[in-house]
This record gives structure tokens, C-alpha cells and sequence, in this order.
């Protein structure tokens, strides 16, 4: 096993993830406009050639990040409903806990990237319609497998949803704020998501 967790890739693909590990770890503590090559290569303990090997610059090494993030996130909520309709309230649980295990990975960057990223319209616009493509996506498995559809559209309701999550495990992980420790913050928002589904008020 490779120290970097990235066992079984090559070592020029090693590199070019623990790059990217790092910058995950540089934005969500900087910003990205605080952070600069030397926070990222000092993480990833490679050299500033090693970094322009792989990317341009930190705009482009953003941007990549920002786009495995967004198909980790799809690859999460196209897992609900999958085992089956209906759905059983363990199988919600376990999708819950895939969510959180993709926000210890990914959530502190974006949080932070919200605030702080790239300021090219363009950019900023395609981040928009990834969001709402991602909660759209979410909405609708909710709509298919609920026992009676939300009266929300499938965005908002992806939204809600997400956005339940996040705070709960945002909440979670600053314990010492909330005073919720994750396993409650995990097992409440189960309650909340499987209540979605099986519980909606008639129309």
C-alpha cells in the first residue's frame, strides 16, 4: 500500500492524485484565492516541476478538482433507489452514510469554494448548472421512489435535501460548536430523508 492511499496506480498517476488531494486540502483551508502553488506542493511534498508538469496553473488544477467533486457527488445520488423500490429504511441509512463519507472527502472544499472561487462568469455559471443538475437528478429518485411525490419541483427538492445533509454534517464535524456528534448528526438526517419517502403528506 502506497503512503498516499493511492495503491495500485502508477507512480506519475500517484503524483498527479496527491496533487490533487492536496489542493483539496489547501483550497478548503484558503479559498481559492489565498492558496498558492507553494501550499499545494509543500502538502503534497513534490516539487513546484512536478505541479506544472501536471497542470498549468491552480485555476486549471481548480477547475479538475471541482469536476471529480461533482461526479463523486452524482455518483452518490444516482445510488438512491437502487436496491429497490420501495425503499427500506436500512437502505436509506446506508445512503445517507455514503453522502457523509462523500463530505469527510469533499465537503470542507465545497463549503469553502462557495465563498471563494475563480471569478470567470463563465466558471461560475457552469458550477451553477452542475448544482442544480446534481439536486435535479437527486429530486427526481426522491419523486420515484417516495410513497407519495413531494409537491416541490425535483430541483428544490434536491436542494433541500441537500443542503439537509450538508448542515447536519457540517454540524457534525464542528462539534465542538453544536455539541452533535456524528452518529446522531447521521442517524437524525436518516430519519428525516426516510420520512421523505415514505412518510409525504398526501396531495
Amino acid at each position: 500500500m502506497s503512503e498516499d492511499g493511492h495503491e495500485g496506480a502508477r507512480k506519475s498517476d500517484r503524483t498527479r492524485l496527491t496533487i490533487l488531494d492536496a489542493a483539496r486540502i489547501a483550497f478548503a483551508r484558503k479559498g481559492f484565492s489565498g492558496v498558492t502553488i507553494r501550499d499545494i506542493t509543500d502538502l503534497a511534498r513534490v516539487t513546484r516541476a512536478s505541479f506544472y508538469y501536471y497542470f498549468r496553473d491552480k485555476t486549471e488544477l481548480f477547475i479538475e478538482l471541482g469536476t471529480a467533486t461533482y461526479r463523486e457527488a452524482m455518483g452518490v445520488v444516482e445510488t438512491l433507489g437502487a436496491q429497490g423500490e420501495p425503499p427500506t429504511q436500512q437502505a436509506i441509512e446506508e445512503w445517507v452514510g455514503r453522502y457523509f463519507e462523500y463530505l469527510d472527502r469533499n465537503g470542507a472544499f465545497v463549503a469553502r469554494s462557495e465563498e471563494d472561487m475563480p471569478q470567470d462568469a463563465a466558471f461560475r455559471a457552469a458550477v451553477a448548472r452542475s448544482h442544480r443538475r446534481a439536486a435535479t437528478v437527486l429530486g427526481r429518485r426522491i419523486a420515484k421512489i417516495a410513497a407519495t411525490p413531494p409537491r416541490a419541483d425535483a430541483t428544490s427538492t434536491g436542494l433541500a435535501v441537500m443542503a439537509l445533509l450538508e448542515r447536519s454534517w457540517l454540524l457534525a464535524r464542528h462539534n465542538n460548536v453544536s455539541t452533535m456528534p456524528r452518529d446522531e448528526a447521521r442517524a437524525a438526517a436518516s430519519e428525516l430523508v426516510w420520512r421523505t419517502v415514505d412518510y409525504t403528506l398526501p396531495n
